[in-house]
């Protein structure tokens, strides 16, 4: 698509066409073709016949916003959120779930062959979400106020308007609950501000909670369920937004643990050592977590000491000076290296750790491909490989998903 080679686009913003959907690309857009200039349209599915109005221009291709669809696909449904058409959050809605695990499925296949020149043999099959709606365990609000009502709902389009949402259909049941309580109580509607942020979570153990703008780093801490027993989580700190694909996920790197030779694990970007307890559980050695948020560490060795595993220890420090720390005390030979990084992927010194130290596997946890990817072609170029790569759908409906890769060195 962005071939230097390629001539500017004749597409011209306002101007209207019919195109014959080619493919949805990664992040949920439509792709078709305008006298062979590639277009780009949400709310569309391959094979389908649809009306166009060309919204933006581009040296290498266009972007246009659906009018018709004049020839739908047959997995096409109705979308289940009233705001879909203005909500950025979703670009599924309109396509049947098993279609939509399908082109994510292709997605990552494609993502692995042209950026990291990886063979899509290696894609083991999808892992779906037991539910493709009401599965969200946190959601995060804003609000914007005009003087004499509040809105309060999710960053629309043009990263400013806040869209009303009175209730989220990715939502589990409780907090769409809470949140019309929350509406419903005129007293806390008038607290809020423009900017301010309204974070609602669940959990089994505690039911549903909020809080304004940050958490903070202080107790109470909120109690997970894991697939080994329950865990402690401050309110404000990362946790798998899908309990259904967390449970599966972890299952996977279980199993990974069960098998593993090596005689220590590092798990980088950590949060309460999830990945690290479980690790210590199997009855690796020597386990290290590793997490810049203070907070999550503190419940990390809480959760360590609850479960009575001695050879699990946690580091509150960035990802990439922590790795460093550990391949200074235990033998990088080995270390199997857990990361689960946030959606930017691993940072340059941390695979520059990684290639010095070469430690034997890597097992990459991903909620965004194209980072992973291109932090794949750099392992590859330090001399890993690809062993197997897998989805599991933690986001149903929205443009992203999990993923599990292994690496070996050599």
């Amino acid at each position: 698509v962005h071939n230097s080679s390629v001539k500017e686009s004749a597409a011209i913003p306002g101007d209207t066409a019919t195109l014959v959907v080619s493919d949805v690309v990664y992040r949920g857009k439509g792709l078709g073709r305008l006298d062979g200039q590639v277009v780009f349209v949400p709310g569309v599915l391959p094979g389908e016949t649809v009306e166009v109005r060309f919204t933006r221009r581009h040296k290498n291709y266009a972007e246009a916003g659906l009018i018709e669809v004049v020839s739908a696909s047959p997995k096409r449904v109705a979308p289940a959120c009233p705001l879909v058409s203005v909500c950025p959050g979703c670009c599924y809605q309109h396509a049947d779930y098993e279609e939509e695990l399908r082109l994510k499925q292709a997605q990552l296949a494609n993502l692995l062959e042209r950026q990291a020149k990886v063979s899509s043999s290696v894609c083991l099959p999808p892992v779906p979400s037991p539910k493709p709606l009401g599965y969200r365990n946190r959601i995060s609000l804003h609000a914007a106020y005009d003087g004499s009502a509040a809105a309060l709902g999710y960053i629309g389009e043009d990263n400013e308007t806040v869209l009303d949402v009175p209730a989220c259909p990715l939502a589990v049941a409780p907090l769409n609950e809470r949140l019309a309580q929350l509406r419903a109580d005129a007293g806390f509607m008038a607290t809020l501000r423009t900017h301010r942020s309204l974070t609602l979570r669940h959990t089994r153990h505690d039911g549903a909670i909020h809080f304004l703008g940050k958490a903070g780093a202080e107790k109470p801490w909120l109690t997970e369920t894991t697939l080994f027993g329950q865990v402690q989580v401050p309110r404000g700190s990362f946790f798998q937004v899908n309990h259904g694909v967390a449970d599966r996920l972890l299952a996977a790197v279980m199993a990974i643990l069960k098998d593993t030779p090596c005689r220590a694990v590092a798990d980088l970007y950590g949060g309460g050592g999830v990945f690290a307890l479980a690790a210590g559980r199997a009855g690796v050695p020597r386990v290290i977590g590793i997490d810049s948020d203070e907070a999550a560490i503190q419940a990390a060795r809480q959760n360590a000491r609850d479960h009575k595993l001695k050879n699990v220890e946690f580091v509150a420090q960035p990802a990439s000076k922590g790795l460093k720390q550990v391949f200074r005390r235990v033998d990088p030979a080995g270390v199997l290296l857990i990361v689960d990084p946030p959606r930017a992927g691993l940072e340059k010194p941390g695979i520059e750790a990684i290639g010095r130290s070469r430690p034997p596997e890597i097992v990459y946890v991903s909620c965004a491909a194209d980072t992973m990817v291109r932090d794949i072609a750099l392992l590859a170029a330090a001399g890993y490989r690809v062993v197997s790569s897998q989805l599991f759908d933690m986001f149903p409906r929205t443009p992203y998903f999990e993923s599990l890769t292994r690496l070996t060195a050599g």
